[in-house]
């Protein structure tokens, strides 16, 4: 309303043109419906029964629709599910062929956005680690900054001053760096949100997702804010005004029970990074090598062809099947003289386009018994030209085919996918059989091996392919695999369509889009969780330094003492090394029992490897601690190159 019609008060009772089709508007929708399909928002609807009264809705067996209830009052649905529990046995009664063995399935749209946050809380599981360690970090420098405040917190504390007192004075100041920190972090994600488009997957509809900052983001911003103070702010303060006056104001620098808890927390907290790092390594490991795993499965075609997907509708510009079939053949017949078009190709549905599988067919097999009983079982199907298979690079397992031969006038064919010859005719000769599909009886003339339908990760299923100009359509995608250089093909392409009927809508696509579109969501999987994991090594590594560098400067005596007495610069780096890998070694080895837990969480994102894929934990482990190395290795050499005369002195 507000996009296209520019909120036009007047606009309902007027007509509209839709694809060359008037409809008058009855209404507008409220703000902020957009349809109950997550992700992708809803422009404007139709009424079911003029659209589709002799397609889908007059076909019982169209799967096409949900059915959509809303409860009254005082209803739950286990009642609702063994109503329609009854309603389904009844149908499958009165319609064995179709509807028995099926189930109805009942699902909340609570459960449906419930499915739907899984992601997101695992995301937002990752950002929150990165927080306690960031967390981590700045309490370990305020406990840091507290050593250099002993004798003026001790002063205060002399004059008068209480300690709850004190402890507020302490958080004002945790507050304070806490809301700096949470203000820039705003500020950053304000700007980063513009680069949210570029981050969507490719897609012919637009993306539902309102990315902005409102009352809640900033509320919860706060509240965390909030927590991070109260949890990592609380204990050093509480620490801090807990400091002995005698030892203070005489200028000790700690006491030796004192200092046994300081050094326990200081330790504490690096430890709690470096297994926070380690859980994080090892989450973005699993999710690369599962990346890695899908990149490697084969899709039944041939994803390095320069294919173009040339997506036609005559229907909508008012073909006929029948015209629409002559309409096709003049294109592909115009795409195969084109010069730079190594093969032209007609088929109805694109694999791996996710349109929920395409056509099926309700398909009876003679001499095989169904599962349940059935009569038949639906299986879902593809109709292609003759070259099809050679143009996408589909390999043919047995048989042929399909050719000049099998016209609308010659005997239906069909070949099948190995997945369904190995299911219904396992160890059997499969060419020669039928079928029966929809009534029809088709005979098996080969078979190809599996290709991927909707996703990549789908499991093989049985698949059907029958003859392009056997199943007339109103739709269909002209496949073209162009020599080199296919934007300029693309152009010259979309001209000879023009040419032909320049009415008839034309939407492109290659073979890129639909690799960008399958594995986009492992790339942002990887990428997510991958940066999470690098910035938690990163700001662990920075942790420990800290405790390292500040260990060397509090036994700078005792390291002076050392070498004067005879300890070489070697002893002093094993010394201080020790303790950095210390540290990372029991942090690592916590970190690994915590992910055996955690990593179980990610079951549902992996493909190809297991949670508890010991080579990840091993390498994730390893790196850690290797940073830690590396994090250690400059304190260390500090400490190797002190003056012993200079460390004696006293202040």
């Amino acid at each position: 309303w507000h996009r296209v019609f520019n909120a036009d008060l007047s606009l309902v009772g007027k007509q509209i043109w839709l694809t060359g089709r008037g409809y008058t508007v009855l209404g507008i929708a409220p703000p902020g419906f957009r349809g109950l399909a997550r992700g992708v928002p809803t422009d404007l609807w139709l009424p079911v029964a003029t659209e589709y009264a002799n397609k889908e809705l007059a076909d019982r067996k169209s799967r096409e629709f949900e059915v959509l209830g809303r409860l009254w009052p005082g209803v739950t649905a286990a009642e609702v599910k063994v109503e329609l529990d009854t309603l389904g046995r009844r149908l499958a009664l009165a319609y064995p062929a179709i509807d028995k063995a099926r189930n109805v399935v009942l699902i909340s749209e609570r459960e449906r956005l419930r499915e739907a946050m899984v992601p997101t809380l695992i995301l937002m599981t990752g950002v929150g680690l990165v927080l306690l360690i960031c967390c981590a970090n700045v309490a370990g420098l305020v406990l840091v900054r507290a050593e250099a405040r002993r004798k003026e917190v001790a002063m205060r504390l002399a004059l008068g001053v209480g300690r709850l007192r004190l402890m507020r004075q302490l958080l004002t100041e945790s507050l304070l760096l806490a809301s700096l920190g949470a203000a820039l972090g705003l500020l950053l994600a304000a700007g980063l949100l513009r680069l949210a488009p570029a981050l969507m997957p490719p897609s012919e509809v637009e993306f539902g997702l309102d990315l902005h900052l409102d009352a809640s983001v900033l509320a919860f911003t706060a509240a965390a804010a909030l927590l991070s103070v109260l949890v990592f702010g609380l204990a050093p303060a509480i620490q801090l005004s807990k400091t002995s006056l005698v030892s203070a104001l005489k200028g000790e620098r700690t006491g030796a029970v004192r200092g046994v808890r300081r050094w326990t927390m200081r330790n504490a907290l690096v430890l709690g990074e470096i297994a926070l790092s380690v859980v994080l390594l090892t989450a973005s490991g699993l999710v690369v090598r599962s990346l890695l795993f899908s990149r490697s499965l084969p899709l039944g075609f041939d994803r390095q062809r320069q294919l173009i997907f040339f997506d036609m509708v005559p229907g909508i510009a008012g073909y006929s099947s029948e015209r629409s079939a002559a309409f096709f053949a003049q294109v592909e017949e115009k795409a195969a003289a084109l010069p730079g078009v190594r093969h032209a190709t007609m088929a109805r549905r694109v694999l791996l386009s996710d349109s929920g599988g395409g056509m099926t067919q309700r398909v009876s097999i003679p001499g095989v018994e169904l599962p349940q009983g059935q009569l038949s079982v639906p299986i879902k199907l593809d109709a292609v030209d003759g070259n099809y298979f050679r143009s996408v690079g589909t390999r043919l397992i047995a048989g042929r085919e399909f050719t000049s031969g099998d016209n609308p006038l010659a005997g239906r064919v069909v070949i099948v996918s190995q997945t369904m010859a190995e299911r219904f005719w396992p160890g059997q000769e499969v060419l020669g059989r039928q079928i029966v599909a929809d009534g029809t009886a088709c005979q098996i003339v080969g078979v190809v091996e599996d290709a991927k339908i909707n996703s990549i990760h789908e499991t093989p299923e049985p698949y059907m392919y029958f003859p392009f100009v056997q199943m007339p359509s109103d739709y269909s995608t002209l496949i073209v695999e162009a020599e080199s250089n296919p934007k300029a093909l693309t152009a010259r392409m979309l001209s000879e369509i023009q040419r032909v009927d320049r009415n008839v809508p034309v939407s492109v696509r290659t073979v890129d889009y639909l690799m960008q579109q399958a594995f986009w969501a492992d790339q942002m999987a990887a990428g997510f969780v991958g940066a999470l994991g690098l910035l938690g090594i990163f700001l662990g590594a920075i942790g420990l330094y800290g405790v390292v560098a500040f260990t060397v400067n509090r036994r700078s005596r005792e390291i002076g003492i050392r070498m004067a007495l005879g300890a070489e610069r070697r002893d002093i780096l094993r010394l201080v090394l020790g303790q950095g890998l210390t540290l990372a070694a029991i942090g690592a080895g916590i970190g690994l029992v915590a992910s055996l837990a955690a990593m179980r969480l990610l079951s549902t994102m992996l493909y190809g490897v297991r949670p508890t894929d010991p080579l990840t934990f091993a390498g994730s482990s390893t790196l850690v601690i290797l940073v830690a190395l590396a994090a250690s290795w400059i304190p260390a050499r500090r400490a190797a190159s002190i003056d012993p005369m200079q460390s004696l002195r006293t202040e």
